[in-house]
């Protein structure tokens, strides 16, 4: 049976004329805010065809992440002057909620947009939707690679080096470890919450399946791990390390011993990694110009690409899976509809 076409339908272009570090959809999927190297912080009205950057801001030396609230009106930036800033989208205004000498390199919300999460090197700060600091977790052994909300829960995962450790935020603070000797470089929850991923500087991914009380890992890759992306059905995970999508099935007793499924169709190495969220489409852009887009069921070759000036720097799908923002080094933003 013939699956219906899907195509990448570029609506609208803009030119950041800067690095994209990072980008977050709102949640109505009206409008993004790219970070740039430079810097700048930058609003787009998505909702138009004729994209017009607004410059809203910027972080002194580069900015870092930027990350929306679920389902609200705030959004969060980072950045090299050792800032954080918690920005209200219907006013454009922002308040200071953090700074130090140490840069804040990973921001996340909770699912319910209660709490937002900052890694500041070893460190690891919990703020509330007020911007009042909320909590203070103990330092990890080392630098906070990635962090991650697990579902809709009040717990958190923080991985670096040594592993895992999952920190339970409600009704009492509590901290689990899950140590493993190695660095972790992406933390990576299925959507239900069973397991943790984890993409590793020895080349190799790592599972901690937290449900059942097990883990495993799987080798094999030529370089170091940095790039994992769950589906939304929680049943595929996947991976890169070079210039091929490997993408592993956890449905039935899980990935161990079964064959992963290969996607080749680049000549570089990959940049970014992202499955549709409410869907099953991959995206994945990386150092040859090149933004494709996958169906697992069709892995022969993509179902549709795109050619850029530069290298893939950032690919960003709208919370609903319709839209997909994508950009390349030079700041070249497209958006995309994606509808069958």
């Amino acid at each position: 049976m013939n699956q219906p076409a899907i195509r990448l339908e570029r609506r609208a272009h803009a030119e950041l004329g800067d690095y994209p570090v990072d980008a977050a959809w709102s949640p109505d999927g009206r409008a993004l805010v790219a970070a740039g190297g430079s810097g700048a912080l930058v609003w787009l009205d998505t909702a138009r065809t004729g994209l017009d950057p607004q410059r809203i801001g910027e972080h002194a030396g580069g900015a870092l992440a930027v990350a929306w609230q679920g389902g609200g009106p705030l959004f969060a930036s980072s950045g090299q002057d050792g800032e954080v800033r918690l920005w209200d989208a219907r006013t454009r205004a922002a308040q200071l909620i953090h700074s130090a000498a140490t840069w804040t390199e990973r921001l996340a919300w909770s699912a319910n947009g209660r709490a937002l999460a900052l890694a500041t090197g070893r460190e690891l700060g919990i703020h509330g939707s007020d911007g009042a600091r909320r909590a203070q977790l103990p330092p990890q052994g080392g630098v906070i690679a990635a962090i991650a909300w697990r579902g809709r829960t009040s717990e958190l995962a923080s991985v670096g080096n040594g592993g895992a450790r999952l920190h339970r935020l409600e009704p009492v603070p509590q901290t689990r470890e899950f140590p493993w000797q190695g660095a972790c470089l992406t933390a990576s929850w299925s959507p239900d919450g069973r397991v943790l991923a984890a993409g590793m500087q020895d080349g190799s991914v790592h599972f901690w399946n937290i449900a059942a009380g097990t883990q495993a890992q799987m080798r094999g890759y030529g370089a170091k791990v940095a790039l994992t992306s769950w589906n939304a059905a929680s049943r595929l995970l996947a991976t890169a390390a070079d210039a091929m999508i490997i993408v592993w099935d956890f449905s039935g007793r899980g990935p161990e011993g079964s064959e992963p499924l290969q996607l080749d169709a680049h000549t570089a190495r990959l940049a970014q990694l992202a499955f549709q969220p409410k869907g099953s489409l991959l995206a994945a852009g990386a150092r040859d110009h090149r933004l494709t887009l996958w169906r697992t069921t069709q892995p022969r070759q993509p179902i549709d690409a795109d050619l850029y000036a530069d290298e893939v720097a950032l690919l960003r799908w709208s919370n609903d899976g319709t839209q997909l923002a994508a950009a390349d080094r030079s700041g070249a933003l497209n958006i995309y509809s994606v509808r069958q």
